[in-house]
């Protein structure tokens, strides 16, 4: 299977983070910033680093973004360069195409024009703190989307010592138990079976409805 080739346009906070969690895998990365000096700081992560307009269609396809599985427009600053970057990325056949957004109205309109997905990483960061702050029992809340999010917490105590499938928490309560680790640094363990017993001190992520986090207290309180 051939690596995939991502494109990152605007080299941002956002931009960059993007860029560097990206060099970790085997991919190829071209980016496009206005700014040399961006540029500069992440060439040597970078398959093709490209200084120009993204809202440039003849530079994005000089770039090779016409070649990219995965574009993301990283910078969510004007509306008009969102709408042509995310225009000339489309004509170019560019399969998925995603897009950072500050505002509800720039949401709606990325949308409307042919966005796979659209994204505001500064709410969807503050929704998750909120909800983190004010469910205690949970050491982190990470919402995908306006109807589903990934919950972990620990078990509590009239868990354990018992099994998946004595709890049938996704019959009963739509919680999904997706994995577990044995301390919060270690990684994340995905081998349940319905035997899988729960143990003290161990981290839980589940998946589940964006309204059960909402009143994860009670619930898990019930069983």
């Amino acid at each position: 299977m051939p690596k995939p080739t991502i494109g990152v346009l605007g080299l941002g906070v956002f931009g960059r983070s993007i860029v560097n969690t990206l060099s970790k895998f085997d991919c190829d990365i071209i980016a496009v910033d206005d700014h040399e000096d961006a540029i500069n700081h992440v060439e040597p992560l970078l398959t093709h680093g490209v200084v120009g307009d993204f809202t440039d269609f003849h530079l994005l396809q000089a770039a090779g973004i016409d070649t990219c599985d995965t574009v993301v427009v990283a910078t969510g600053q004007h509306l008009e360069s969102s709408v042509l970057a995310v225009m000339h990325c489309k004509t170019l056949g560019v399969e998925k195409v995603i897009a950072k957004v500050k505002s509800k109205t720039t949401r709606q309109v990325l949308e409307k024009i042919g966005a796979d997905r659209v994204i505001s990483p500064e709410r969807e960061t503050g929704v998750s703190l909120a909800k983190h702050i004010l469910h205690r029992e949970t050491t982190d809340i990470i919402q995908l989307d306006r109807d589903v999010s990934v919950i972990e917490f620990y078990p509590p105590k009239r868990w354990i010592g018992k099994s998946l499938a004595q709890l049938e928490l996704r019959k009963h309560f739509q919680l999904n138990i997706i994995g577990f680790r044995e301390h919060r640094n270690s990684d994340l363990n995905i081998h349940l079976t319905p035997n899988y017993t729960f143990k003290e001190g161990e981290l839980l992520m589940a998946v589940t409805e964006s309204q059960i986090v909402d009143n994860f207290e009670k619930i898990i309180n019930l069983l």
